[in-house]
């Protein structure tokens, strides 16, 4: 008994000294000791700024813990002078490289900050739309500041797909780099064919108001064809009225950006047998031989984009090479409408979903198909009913995009589903064909007719897609397009024996010899 009262008293005076170990615990953890006071200076202005200009500097960033005691701050500009406040302003009167140093103070405390800023005396803006050129343009750039002179580059790297891809990057790159192109004299567009001027013209006449060119020289490296980059040049002429448009070579590059007078640039590349073209004229006088080439500067220089001209131009192209797969090489192309409608919506969309929606089409066509074969329906309205419920499919392609937008960077799915919806919408259409051809012919004739119709479509759009010389080709001489008609029609005269006749019917041919 006496155990057990021990026994008892030991347990409760054991769990008072830990009750009131955990309190004392608690207490001691509430009664935090105030931290330690700590200053944190952040410098907030440009890498750059140009010589003479006033520069902005801030410290607003900066970490204060105590805002009830202000903060003193005092600037060192490099260049033997300084300042003090939370912003200053300072005009740098020579180039070259600058330590910025900014030091903060509260009380008995301090902080202190540094970096470099580059005062330069000139600048010039490049834009490209590759980065295969960025150890070149960063090589480029290195050699500008030995000189004192700033290389601002506008990266208009596609990050979308379609024929416009390349356009709305560019335009979005001038966007971003909109003071730059204002502040400079010097432009210099290192672009696929034409695509860096076309843009610069489509760009500079939306804004308004307008900016003033007739001081800037803009400089176009290609590797093409330089006649031609002319004959398309003199339309941007008219729409920029900058003071020249100067084509030329990648190896003129360095030349062209350390040059001390722009307007000697010319006659300095003649001096090192670099080939140029020199553009300043606008548009030249209509003429009988030429009309389409006058037409199209005409529609440029009025604010037109050279990316919807040139699809307009590519159309008969697209017709011709239908018309040659159909009847040289004896491919099944369902007509000449319906390839060159899914050429262009795969221009427009890119191929790779340009296929997709396709599959999405034939798909819900078969589907639906097989639905509606149990009911006794009119042909018509079963039609009807196929491209309503194809229509639905697509609807729910796009909300499946739209989900799965977060976990890839590739599609900006909002721009590229508002670009893409009238293909998609025209794509659907196919469905009639192909039912038709299913209900005629049968499933497998239909996809084998299918089948060849894409690859026809596909064959097309790489050479008036994804060719970027033969665009610049057509812009500078769209008159190509009578030699594509007088094609038509040495095409619609045309009566031997196609090449898939000649495989199909090889025996015969083979016993026809023998004999």
């Amino acid at each position: 008994m006496n155990f057990r009262r021990l026994f008892s008293k030991v347990s409760l005076s054991l769990f008072a000294f830990l009750l009131v170990g955990s309190t004392a615990s608690a207490v001691a953890s509430d009664a935090v000791v105030a931290p330690t006071e700590t200053l944190q200076a952040v410098i907030s202005a440009d890498e750059t700024a140009a010589l003479g200009a006033n520069t902005e500097f801030s410290a607003t960033h900066s970490l204060n813990l105590f805002p009830e005691r202000p903060a003193v701050f005092t600037w060192n500009f490099g260049d033997g002078t300084t300042g003090s406040g939370e912003t200053v302003t300072h005009v740098f009167t020579k180039p070259g490289i600058f330590k910025i140093t900014l030091a903060m103070r509260v009380g008995k405390e301090t902080a202190e900050t540094s970096f470099e800023l580059f005062v330069f005396a000139r600048s010039a803006l490049l834009l490209t739309d590759s980065r295969a050129y960025e150890d070149k343009i960063a090589a480029l750039s290195g050699a500008a500041r030995e000189q004192n002179i700033f290389l601002n580059t506008a990266w208009g790297v596609e990050d979308q797909v379609g024929f416009f891809a390349g356009e709305n990057a560019l335009t979005a790159a001038l966007q971003a780099k909109f003071e730059a192109l204002r502040s400079t004299n010097l432009i210099i567009l290192w672009t696929r064919g034409s695509e860096g001027l076309n843009s610069l013209a489509s760009f500079a006449q939306k804004l308004n108001p307008l900016l003033d060119f007739s001081a800037k020289e803009i400089v176009v490296i290609s590797d093409g064809n330089l006649d031609s980059l002319a004959r398309i040049a003199r339309g941007n002429f008219a729409a920029l009225a900058p003071r020249e448009i100067l084509l030329t070579r990648s190896d003129a590059l360095r030349e062209i950006l350390l040059t001390d007078d722009i307007t000697k640039l010319a006659s300095t590349l003649e001096l090192q047998a670099i080939p140029l073209q020199a553009i300043d004229s606008g548009l030249e006088a209509f003429r009988l031989t030429a009309p389409l080439s006058f037409l199209v500067n005409y529609l440029v220089a009025s604010g037109i984009p050279a990316s919807v001209i040139l699809l307009v131009l590519m159309l008969p192209v697209i017709a011709t090479l239908v018309a040659f797969l159909k009847q040289v090489v004896g491919v099944t192309t369902l007509g000449v409408y319906t390839p060159s409608v899914l050429t262009l919506a795969f221009l427009a969309i890119g191929w790779k979903l340009g296929i997709i929606v396709l599959c999405v089409v034939v798909f819900a066509s078969v589907l639906i198909r097989k639905i509606l074969r149990r009911y006794r329906l009119a042909y018509t309205p079963r039609l009807a009913i196929v491209l309503s419920f194809v229509a639905l499919a697509i609807f729910a392609a796009i909300v499946l995009m739209t989900w799965l937008a977060p976990l890839g960077s590739y599609y900006r799915v909002a721009d590229l589903i508002a670009a893409s919806i009238f293909p998609m919408l025209i794509m659907s259409t196919l469905a009639e064909k192909f039912v038709s051809i299913q209900s005629e012919k049968g499933s497998r004739s239909a996809i084998r007719m299918l089948s060849e119709l894409l690859l026809v479509s596909l064959a097309c759009y790489l050479v008036v897609g994804q060719w970027s010389g033969f665009q610049t080709l057509m812009l500078a001489h769209p008159e190509i397009i009578f030699l594509f008609i007088a094609g038509d029609v040495l095409l619609a005269k045309f009566t031997g024996l196609r090449l898939t006749e000649y495989v199909r019917f090889r025996e015969l041919l083979q016993k026809e010899e023998e004999e």
